[in-house]
């Protein structure tokens, strides 16, 4: 009977902390909810339909997340974090709901909103049941979602690894493609590697902190004796796994293969909200660390000073930045597929967007203004990006094949295409007055004022190099002659996307100031 009596009020206050943690965590979750709810409808909706229904499957899926974007725009962030009672502490949760999750929340949604039409011009998704296609989508787009609000290891991996998985299946969905089932398999291998490195990492971190929180890694911890050694281990083997969602040197080996071989829209969503998610959840992580980047450790045993072990992350990130720079810009010279070309450019581009990570300082008051360049270049780098993906799917479906040789003569075939793509590589290159150049210009401004001159000497003479390939392409396209001189004719709806995506690049290179201004609301 004392047991039963000593088990009620137990029971009661978990019922209670239930109760509370729902009500207050409804609001804030309620998209990656709803999310949730599409998947599953969307899975039966293919199990009891009898006929293919792709179209149906896709403005199911289109429907869910604009919803899910709408309940982001909505809600106001509370600044607060979310199930904090699983650890014992209400300020210690799982999720934070704040603007800079706000922010990759709503640039994930959008990049899934603009990958769903896309999956409706390719032949290979036609006559046939999607509904299994469109709720990996969805899964992918809850996993970044729940990696942007992330704030406590165990969290990040979880959310890492559901995205991945439903990319993995993504990526090799077409089943009698052997290219898409070798970038699958592919993929599946490394994302492995790469994610039992990270939770190694993530394993020592927790026994030198002994929490799993982020905040723990600028707070004072316990510890026998000084494990500088151990620190630098974990650390970079972390960062192995942030880099491999970046698509980011050293882990970006897999990032050609799986682009070339995936269906084109699933590549495009890829390189922009996969990477997007990956640099969300790396800069939560080093924003952690105390503004020097060390631990500091004390001793149990009296009369043994605190003392602080420090690793170099602004060396380690800055030399990522260079090394992802320079290698997917020399790798991308000899690409004649135009997948994979872009793949290696997004690997470059993942190392400018490092460059701004490598000069960002932890702890620092009126964050948002030190990411507001982050933001702009990813804003920038979301449209020029899916609108160079988007004309590429658009043309392989016409002629086939996504390689130059497909492109040549585009600009005498189909104009208005041709003009939209080359805008968008001039943008990619960074070259005014494109939002390339203003969004590079901002992050070489903050690489310097960070005494990171010698990053942003190498990531002008990478600019340069990139502008050989950027430029083979608009040749390709306005002075080679095609086989085929025949117009190609598309349909309109498509095209309105093309121009609504590619509108937005001048915008940024001409008016760049107003959204300059805009995203320093979202700093934490």
């Amino acid at each position: 009977m004392d047991t039963f009596g000593g088990t009620m009020p137990f029971l009661s206050q978990s019922l209670i902390q239930t109760q509370e943690l729902v009500q207050r965590a409804l609001g804030a979750f309620a998209p990656e909810l709803l999310l949730s709810a599409g998947i599953i409808f969307l899975l039966l909706f293919d199990l009891f339909g009898k006929a293919a229904r792709p179209r149906a499957s896709a403005w199911i899926a289109f429907t869910v997340a604009g919803l899910a974007g709408l309940l982001v725009l909505l809600r106001q962030p509370g600044q607060v974090e979310l199930f904090g009672w699983m650890q014992g502490e209400a300020h210690m949760g799982m999720l934070r709901d704040d603007d800079f999750a706000k922010f990759f929340r709503c640039f994930i949604l959008a990049a899934t909103l603009v990958t769903i039409p896309m999956c409706l011009m390719l032949p290979a998704f036609q006559n046939r049941k999607m509904g299994e296609f469109y709720a990996l989508l969805l899964a992918a787009t809850l996993g970044m979602m729940l990696m942007s609000g992330a704030t406590n290891m165990l969290m990040i991996y979880m959310g890492i690894e559901f995205a991945s998985m439903a990319s993995y299946l993504a990526v090799a969905f077409l089943k009698r493609d052997p290219k898409g089932s070798e970038a699958g398999l592919k993929y599946v291998i490394y994302g492995s590697v790469a994610s039992g490195i990270m939770i190694y990492g993530m394993s020592l971190l927790y026994g030198m902190t002994g929490s799993l929180h982020l905040s723990a890694l600028a707070d004072a911890f316990t510890l026998t004796s000084a494990v500088s050694p151990g620190l630098i281990a974990a650390s970079a083997l972390v960062f192995a796994g942030f880099a491999y969602k970046m698509a980011a040197f050293p882990m970006h080996f897999w990032c050609p293969d799986a682009y070339e071989g995936a269906p084109t829209p699933i590549t495009a969503y890829l390189s922009v909200a996969s990477k997007a998610a990956g640099f969300a959840v790396f800069v939560r992580f080093v924003m952690a660390f105390r503004s020097d980047y060390s631990l500091s450790i004390s001793s149990p045993s009296e009369g043994v000073p605190v003392f602080d072990v420090g690793f170099g992350w602004v060396g380690l990130i800055a030399g990522a930045a260079a090394l992802s720079m320079t290698a997917g810009n020399l790798a991308a010279l000899w690409q004649t597929n135009l997948k994979r070309l872009l793949a290696y450019s997004s690997i470059a581009h993942a190392g400018y967007m490092l460059m701004g990570v490598a000069a960002l300082r932890p702890q620092v008051e009126n964050s948002g203004l030190q990411f507001a360049p982050i933001f702009f270049y990813l804003i920038t780098y979301f449209f020029m990006n899916l609108a160079a993906f988007y004309v590429l799917t658009m043309v392989a479906s016409k002629t086939g094949g996504e390689t130059l040789d497909h492109f040549r003569g585009l600009g005498a075939r189909a104009p208005f295409l041709a003009i939209m793509f080359t805008l968008c590589l001039v943008s990619l290159l960074g070259i005014p007055p494109t939002g390339g150049f203003t969004g590079k210009l901002q992050i070489f401004k903050m690489a310097v004022k960070a005494d990171l001159v010698w990053l942003a000497v190498v990531a002008g003479v990478n600019t340069a190099i990139s502008a050989y390939y950027y430029f083979r392409v608009v040749q390709a396209m306005w002075l080679d002659e095609a086989k085929d001189r025949s117009e190609v004719r598309f349909a309109w709806g498509h095209m309105v996307i093309v121009a609504v995506l590619s509108a937005p690049i001048l915008v940024l290179g001409l008016a760049f100031q107003p959204v300059a201004a805009f995203v320093r609301q979202f700093g934490f």
